[in-house]
């Protein structure tokens, strides 16, 4: 029995469509197959099941192919959150720190924002930016340092980051520096206190808010039991011991 003789599927396709060119020959009307009409049935039938499996084949490796990309993908941005949160947590960030820095992740990553840049500094970026959302911002400087890059390098990447996410953060006050670089220098919150009445008082103080800070803090311990010097206040704020000698002047004039 030949093909001609009985109905049958499309090996490609699987339609039963199908039209006689001419006597030699069939063509399916779906995918425009065309087989001998004399090829015995049993023939076709071997034909038709390894173009089938050939198919299926070709349908496997692209599901696959795809699958991979995917989860080579989820895999990334799983391992970009992690080390974001590597870096949150050492500069004494807390979990609710931890999982908005993560939100901020996911978004950078959906938008294309670490395509091209470094993954380091694209970090550093998405760590700074984090901290200033939740208004318990982190000295550039310091997480500069945590995370390996220049000052510079931040400071583009998160211009960049505030652009493709659209991101709007409210200027971060002098005073909002304090708590962390109090907990920094390992000062008590009496001390922090006394820091926040010397910043109050202090008008028309302009600068660098983690130097204003920082010397806020070394002028709240004159005097006490327990005191800093101006190189561990620039160290904890990223800034040089004379700016902060320099902003002790500005602060008691």
């Amino acid at each position: 029995m030949t093909v001609s003789d009985t109905e049958f599927s499309c090996p490609l396709c699987d339609s039963t469509d199908t039209e006689k060119i001419n006597q030699d020959k069939l063509r399916c009307s779906d995918c425009n197959l065309i087989i001998a009409a004399d090829t015995p049935s049993t023939e076709f039938e071997i034909a038709a099941e390894s173009l089938s499996q050939d198919r299926d084949v070709v349908e496997t490796r692209q599901w696959q192919d795809t699958v991979t990309v995917r989860d080579s993908s989820d895999e990334m941005l799983v391992s970009l959150i992690g080390d974001t949160e590597d870096r949150i947590r050492e500069l004494d960030g807390t979990t609710e720190d931890c999982v908005k820095a993560a939100e901020t992740v996911a978004e950078a990553w959906e938008q294309q924002y670490f395509r091209g840049r470094s993954i380091s500094t694209g970090i550093a970026a998405v760590v700074y930016a984090s901290f200033r959302k939740q208004e318990s911002p982190r000295p550039l400087g310091i997480v500069a340092e945590t995370c390996g890059v220049s000052d510079q390098e931040i400071r583009t990447a998160y211009r960049s980051l505030k652009s493709d996410c659209d991101m709007h953060n409210k200027i971060t006050p002098v005073d909002t520096y304090i708590p962390y670089l109090r907990t920094r220098l390992g000062l008590d919150e009496v001390t922090e206190q006394r820091a926040r009445e010397i910043l109050e008082t202090s008008i028309g103080v302009t600068g660098s808010p983690t130097s204003i800070a920082s010397a806020c803090l070394y002028l709240a311990t004159e005097g006490q039991d327990k005191s800093i010097t101006l190189a561990e206040a620039g160290a904890v704020s990223g800034v040089a011991k004379e700016t902060v000698w320099k902003k002790t002047q500005d602060l008691k004039a």
